[in-house]
């Protein structure tokens, strides 16, 4: 994607979809920006999509879906507009703490990426209205989402939630009880927390988008007020094994969302996650067995902006030349009894045919490194 340098640019880049239920434009509004007369925009519109992807559909979908509507208060921010933020003491860290945070479209000092937003959670700001602390949601995330760092400030109980290739999993706050919640090395990281949120909904993973209606569930109602509100925080009791993020009943399995592509949907239907890795692996002329990360479902290796269609399409940023033209991918989730090999197809919907293969046929490739063409081919024969 080229630097946005017209309004028609910018407009089309607004309508980028970036989860079900998120497009990049509701994250590009700066009050900082409109009072100063800045542009809010990315110098690498490519990065801060792929980024603000992952803080959408794994972090930002989970919560929206679980607690229904959520407000986007603070996200994405030119270097430009957090320096000026920065400079001016208007709440925004230094440009260098910032990249990979707020900076969607810059790496950090070690060159990783992330992407962060600050949020409001309407069922958060009842909750909190009737004396409850916002320790109880942190505790919550903490034990269900794959967030880098959670910043809690004491207007409406707005958080800002990053997503991050290094997660710190690290829990900080302005509001009362300020400081520290919790960081790696503290006693009470690790095990489940569940008393510190009684009450609070099971996590709902967000369904794939197969029709037009919205996937936001109505919230949940809220939990009874405790005996007494919370005022310091509360050391939880560690147990040995951490609390896995449990799918509900109303996980179903599903068929592959059209929102990254304008092909026809595929038939393909993946079993629902179990939150397992997934592992993306891609076979060219050249590199027999590279290895690429970064996919939050087996939909997005497959069909999303950085999966096997736009690779086969020329459309990922990697050196082609390289790695020579793309002949095959295979695609995995770690605890699935099923994979999947994937190679260009005119004749089939995206382009792409995808087979289902047993996924021990796909770990002996791991294994070994590689995978020969004809090793591959002969999984798309009956």
């Amino acid at each position: 994607m080229p630097p946005i340098t017209t309004y028609t640019q910018l407009e089309d880049f607004g309508r980028i979809r970036l989860s079900r239920n998120f497009f990049m434009r509701d994250f590009l509004h700066s009050e900082i920006a409109v009072w100063h007369g800045l542009r809010n925009v990315p110098v690498n519109p490519d990065l801060a999509v792929r980024n603000g992807r992952m803080l959408c559909e794994q972090l930002l979908e989970p919560l929206q879906t679980t607690f229904g509507r959520i407000h986007i208060r603070s996200a994405y921010r030119s270097p430009e507009v957090n320096d000026l933020g920065n400079r001016n003491n208007l709440n925004c860290a230094s440009n260098e703490k910032n990249c990979a945070r707020h900076i969607w479209d810059q790496p950090d000092a070690n060159g990783q990426h992330g992407a962060m937003a600050c949020i409001v959670v309407p069922w958060l700001v009842d909750y909190m209205q009737k004396g409850s602390s916002w320790t109880a949601m942190a505790w919550w995330i903490h034990d269900h989402l794959p967030y880098a760092s959670l910043y809690f400030f004491a207007k409406l109980g707005a958080f800002n939630i990053g997503w991050h290739e290094a997660p710190e999993r690290r829990i900080d706050s302005y509001a009362p009880p300020k400081g520290c919640l919790t960081r790696p090395g503290m006693a009470n990281h690790g095990g489940t927390h569940a008393s510190e949120y009684p009450g609070f909904p099971q996590l709902v993973r967000p369904a794939a988008r197969s029709t037009g209606v919205s996937a936001v569930n109505a919230a949940p109602a809220l939990p009874a007020a405790p005996a007494t509100s919370i005022a310091e925080p509360t050391t939880p009791r560690a147990v040995a094994a951490p609390m896995a993020a449990t799918p509900t009943t109303r996980t179903p399995a599903f068929t592959p969302p059209a929102f990254a592509r304008n092909q026809p949907t595929m038939t393909t239907t993946f079993p629902a996650s179990n939150g397992g890795p997934i592992r993306y692996r891609a076979i060219h002329e050249k590199t027999l067995w590279r290895k690429a990360g970064g996919h939050a479902s087996l939909d997005s290796a497959i069909h999303g902006a950085n999966g096997a269609a736009a690779l086969f399409r020329g459309k990922v940023r990697i050196d082609y030349a390289t790695h020579g033209q793309p002949r095959y991918a295979v695609v995995w989730q770690e605890g699935q009894g099923t994979g999947y090999v994937i190679k260009p197809d005119a004749s089939q919907p995206q382009d792409i045919r995808v087979q289902s293969v047993p996924v021990q046929k796909l770990q002996a490739f791991e294994v070994a490194g590689q995978a020969s063409a004809a090793q591959l081919e002969a999984l798309f024969q009956p």
